[in-house]
C-alpha cells in the first residue's frame, strides 16, 4: 500500500512530535522530583508520570529500533530508567538517530516493509513503514495527553503541545 502523505509532511510531523515531547518531559522535570509519582487512573503501566514518561521514551527508542532493521528489538521498562532525569536524558540521547533516520527517509522506504517481532504475543508482523511511524506518532500523543492531565492535576501544567501553536512559533 502506498503512504498516502509526502516526505515533507512525514518530516514535518516528526519535528513537531518531538517539538511537543520536548514540552512535556521538560515540564515534568520543572514539576519537581514529587510529580514523578503523581498519578491518574487508568494511564499507563502503574499510572505514575515516572512510568508513563519512561514508556513514551522507551517505545519511541524501540520502534526506531525496529525501523533501523532490528526486528528483535525489546522495550525498555520504566525501572531502565530510575527518574524524570534519567528519562529525559535516555530521550535527548536518542534524539540524533531519530533526527537522521527522519532526514534519511525515502519515499520507497516509505513503502518498505518492516519486519519485527510483536511484544504481546510475541510473534513475527511486517507492516509498511510509514504505517508504524504513523502508530508511533499516535501513541506518543496519546501519552503526552495522559501525562499533560497528571501535570496540570498537580498544578504544573506543560507549555501547549497543539500543533497549531508549534506551526504558529514554527512558521
Amino acid at each position: 500500500m502506498d503512504a498516502p502523505f509526502s516526505l515533507k509532511l512525514l518530516r514535518f510531523t516528526a519535528d513537531f512530535h518531538d517539538w511537543a515531547n520536548e514540552r512535556i518531559l521538560r515540564a515534568a522535570l520543572q514539576a519537581g522530583p514529587g510529580a514523578a509519582a503523581a498519578r491518574i487512573p487508568g494511564s499507563y503501566g502503574d499510572g505514575s508520570l515516572h512510568a508513563l514518561l519512561a514508556h513514551l521514551v522507551a517505545s519511541e527508542r524501540h520502534w526506531l529500533a525496529r525501523w533501523q532493521g532490528n526486528p528483535e528489538a525489546r522495550l525498555d521498562g520504566p525501572a531502565t530508567w530510575p527518574t524524570l532525569e534519567a528519562v529525559h536524558a535516555a530521550w535527548e540521547e536518542a534524539r540524533p538517530a531519530r533526527a537522521a533516520f527522519f532526514a534519511g527517509l525515502d519515499e520507497a522506504a516509505l513503502r518498505g516493509i518492516c519486519r519485527y517481532r510483536r511484544n504481546n504475543p510475541p510473534i513475527p508482523d511486517e507492516r509498511p513503514l510509514w504505517q508504524l511511524i504513523l502508530h508511533v506518532f499516535n501513541h506518543s500523543t496519546h501519552h503526552r495527553a495522559e501525562a499533560a492531565a497528571i501535570l496540570t492535576t498537580i498544578g504544573h501544567p506543560p507549555e501547549s503541545v497543539d500543533m497549531i501553536d508549534y506551526i504558529r512559533r514554527e512558521g
